[in-house]
C-alpha cells in the first residue's frame, strides 16, 4: 500500500506542463466541472493508496482524474449546466467528452493518462461508453476512477439531480454492482470510512 500519499503525490499531480492552462480554461468555461475535476483528482489519489497502487500508479491515476472531464471544454457550457433531461442528440454530444479528452491528452504527450480518461464511463456489465468494455477488460485504474467520479457526482449533485448524503452515496454505489467494480467500491469505503470499513458495506 502507498504510505501517506497526500503530501507528495497530490503536489506532483499538478506538475504536468499543461495543467494550469487546461484547468484555468475549465474554470472559465464551467465552474462546477472545474470543482469536480479537483475533487475527483484528490479523491482518486486517496483511493489509489487504499487500492495498493504504486506511487507512480497513484500519480498517473490522480492526474488522469484531474483531467477526466477535460473534453467538456469542447461542449457548450449551457449544455453542461442544463437543469433538464437531455434529448438523444444532446446525450450523444455529451458522451463525446471522454474521447475528446483522450485526444487532448494524447496531443500533449500524455498517452498514459489518455488511456485512463477514455474509459472512465465504461461499466462492468458492458453498458458504458465509448467502447462498451466489460469486466476486467476495463483497466483497474479506470475502474477506480469510475467509482471516484460517480461518488463525487452523487455528493455534489447535478443540475438535474440533488446532492446525496455520504452514506446514501456509498449505498447507491454498492447497489450498482453491475456497473461498478466491487473491489473498487470496497476500496472507496475503506478510504472514506477506514474505521467502519469492515461493516459499512457487506
Amino acid at each position: 500500500m502507498l504510505e501517506d500519499p497526500l503530501p507528495n503525490v497530490v503536489t506532483h499531480m499538478f506538475a504536468q506542463p499543461f495543467t494550469v492552462s487546461l484547468l484555468g480554461s475549465m474554470l472559465v468555461h464551467d465552474y462546477e466541472t472545474h470543482r469536480h475535476l479537483l475533487g475527483v483528482g484528490v479523491l482518486a489519489v486517496r483511493l489509489a493508496a487504499t487500492a495498493g497502487l504504486t506511487r507512480d500508479g497513484a500519480l498517473a491515476l490522480g492526474q488522469a482524474a484531474l483531467f477526466h472531464d477535460i473534453g467538456k471544454l469542447h461542449i457548450d457550457a449551457a449544455l453542461l449546466s442544463a437543469a433538464r433531461p437531455l434529448d438523444e442528440r444532446e446525450w450523444y454530444v455529451m458522451r463525446e467528452h471522454s474521447e475528446i479528452g483522450e485526444r487532448m491528452l494524447r496531443a500533449r504527450g500524455a498517452a498514459n493518462l489518455a488511456r485512463i480518461v477514455r474509459g472512465h464511463h465504461e461499466r462492468i456489465d458492458g453498458s458504458g461508453y465509448p467502447d462498451g468494455l466489460r469486466g476486467s477488460a476495463i483497466p483497474w485504474p479506470t475502474r477506480l476512477l469510475a467509482v471516484a467520479d460517480a461518488y463525487d457526482c452523487l455528493r455534489a449533485g447535478r443540475p438535474y439531480a440533488p446532492p446525496v448524503e455520504h452514506h446514501a452515496a456509498l449505498e447507491r454505489l454498492d447497489a450498482a454492482r453491475h456497473l461498478f467494480d466491487t473491489d473498487a467500491v470496497e476500496a472507496l469505503v475503506t478510504t472514506l470510512e477506514p474505521r467502519e470499513a469492515t461493516t459499512a458495506i457487506s
